[in-house]
């Protein structure tokens, strides 16, 4: 038995692009929060190289899934020669949904090395995760965080007041870097308040938050089944509905939970991918 990780989801509850940097990232601010949906991420010592294995035969095992690059790299930087670790990844958080599911699993690889043979500060430890992709540091920090820069600096918030969120994944493909190139090609930008969204979680009064949930990426992501997830959910009571990340994830805040579950079963009708899930205060963590 090695080291067992839960790598929590995350859902954007206010999503802004500011500008872009001359090689080419985009500057971003978003309130990010963590979900109590997890993938689960063993990692342990072996004899030799890196494994990769996984519930989910569809992901790649190479070194083009992120959680082994995060073992290279921390191996890599730590100094450490001659030494394997096999990694298995149980999948529950669903596969290019906005959900920054690939992000969490590399977090946790980093986390369960870090555990296994140094002591990287945690201060290094985010600094290696920006190496791999601009949600790793908040994969591994988690909570409730004001995200600048590329998404890499992160600023701890005032929690969102605990709730019930519905998540709805349409059998669509978004490619981010296409809704990247999308939003370059806008004319006029109708941005989110990001400011707006940090004061109210001070209130910690989820009615106050809800009117403020935003992301810029729904004025280029137009798909009939978004539409369609969320005028199901705001019929049965949700607060707010919208896009994570560059989707096509939908989530939605619900004040009662008798709201949620029965939006969740009409949702199931139609979409295989439905999850009923909470805020959490955590990043990923040891099991």
């Amino acid at each position: 038995m090695g080291i067992l990780v839960k790598a929590p989801a995350k859902i954007n509850l206010s999503l802004d692009i500011t500008g872009c940097r001359d090689d080419g990232y985009h500057l971003v601010r978003m309130v990010m929060q963590s979900v109590d949906l997890c993938d689960t991420v063993e990692v342990a010592p072996s004899s030799g190289g890196i494994s990769l294995s996984c519930s989910r035969p569809d992901l790649p095992m190479d070194d083009t899934n992120l959680a082994y690059r995060a073992a290279r790299l921390y191996l890599d930087q730590a100094g450490i020669k001659g030494e394997g670790v096999s990694i298995h990844l149980q999948k529950n958080i669903p596969m290019a949904a906005g959900l920054a599911g690939g992000s969490a699993d590399a977090a946790a690889v980093l986390l369960a090395l870090n555990h296994l043979y140094t002591r990287m500060s945690s201060e290094s430890l985010l600094d290696l995760g920006a190496k791999l992709g601009a949600d790793v540091p908040f994969c591994l920090q988690g909570g409730t965080s004001l995200a600048q820069g590329i998404g890499t600096s992160l600023s701890a918030l005032l929690p969102l007041p605990d709730c019930f969120i519905l998540l709805c994944k349409p059998d669509v493909g978004v490619s981010t870097q296409e809704a990247y190139r999308r939003f370059d090609g806008l004319k006029e930008v109708i941005h989110p308040d990001v400011d707006g969204m940090i004061g109210a979680l001070k209130k910690s009064d989820l009615s106050s938050i809800a009117p403020l949930v935003g992301n810029v990426f729904e004025q280029v992501i137009c798909l009939p089944e978004l539409d369609h997830i969320r005028g199901v959910m705001k019929n049965c009571g949700a607060m707010a509905s919208c896009m994570s990340g560059s989707g096509p994830t939908v989530f939605g805040l619900f004040a009662e939970e008798k709201q949620m579950k029965a939006c969740r079963d009409r949702l199931m009708q139609t979409y295989r991918e439905v999850f009923d899930t909470r805020p959490i205060g955590h990043g990923c963590k040891i099991i």
